[in-house]
């Protein structure tokens, strides 16, 4: 389209005046094309969905045992496009109140008294804000299921069995006896104190003296406890002890030789 320049001034202002407003209309007409098909693009995609999720089902209670309060899951909801949460709804004095959100099928609710029953319903919801009719009540009992542990008990450590070997040399005379005692850990572990007892069938001899040992008499039986310095036996090794003793008759010999409450295997041996 061309444009012809007009002959006067008047003319030419009228022609630009024209010129001006043509543009402005046309600008505004695209505008008012844009925006109106902005508004039915709109519409069209807030008209997409429209349909709601389904019916939460299959409610039930205790689904963790792992827990304090009221732990209850449900068959999950289907929708056309996307179920993103569970509205959650209790049962007050007057009527539901929603107590929380869960994005799963499952849901705790912690703020409530133990021992105690409540009721729950569940609405379903998608993106669009379409919800579902609520699930059939539920009746839950408040719980407190969070496991106490057990404490590992300390195992019992069975004691070595102690096992030794008594060795009985004596020089005799008309009325008494010089006598050394020697004392093995025939067992596989130390002896950490020690009391050895000798038991003398009747008449026993007295008791004079002794030497590296406490050594003491009740009725025929002498006991000789540990000194400081040989309290511990090892395995394996020895410890020799010794006493003086008087007597009538024949030079007797002990009956019996216990360590520590077990009888030790001995020898008897006389020396020359």
């Amino acid at each position: 389209m061309g444009f012809r320049t007009p002959r006067s001034p008047a003319a030419l202002a009228a022609a630009l005046l024209a010129l001006v407003l043509t543009i402005v209309c046309g600008a505004y007409a695209a505008s008012a094309t844009s925006a109106a098909g902005l508004r039915a693009a709109s519409g069209a995609r807030a008209a997409a969905d429209t349909t709601p999720p389904s019916k939460p089902t299959g409610l039930y209670d205790r689904c963790s045992t792992d827990y304090r309060g009221v732990f209850f899951c449900w068959t999950p909801s289907t929708d056309d496009v996307a179920v993103v949460a569970y509205d959650v709804y209790r049962e007050g004095a007057t009527g539901y109140v929603k107590v929380g959100t869960s994005s799963s099928p499952g849901f705790s609710d912690q703020d409530v008294v133990i021992g105690q029953y409540y009721t729950y319903i569940v609405i379903a919801r998608d993106a669009a804000g379409n919800v579902s009719e609520p699930s059939d009540p539920l009746r839950a009992l408040a719980r407190d299921d969070i496991p106490n542990p057990t404490p590992t008990p300390t195992p019992t450590r069975t004691p070595p069995i102690l096992t030794c070997h008594v060795t009985y040399e004596f020089v005799a005379w008309r009325t008494g006896q010089s006598v050394w005692v020697t004392i093995k850990n025939a067992g596989t572990a130390p002896i950490n104190g020690w009391t050895l007892s000798l038991v003398w069938p009747p008449p026993a001899p007295r008791l004079t003296s002794g030497h590296s040992a406490v050594w003491s008499q009740t009725g025929s039986r002498f006991d000789a406890r540990n000194q400081v310095w040989n309290k511990v036996i090892p395995a394996g090794g020895s410890v020799q002890i010794g006493f003086t003793a008087a007597h009538v008759g024949a030079t007797p010999a002990p009956g019996s030789y216990n360590l520590n409450g077990v009888s030790c295997s001995s020898d008897w041996i006389p020396r020359r």
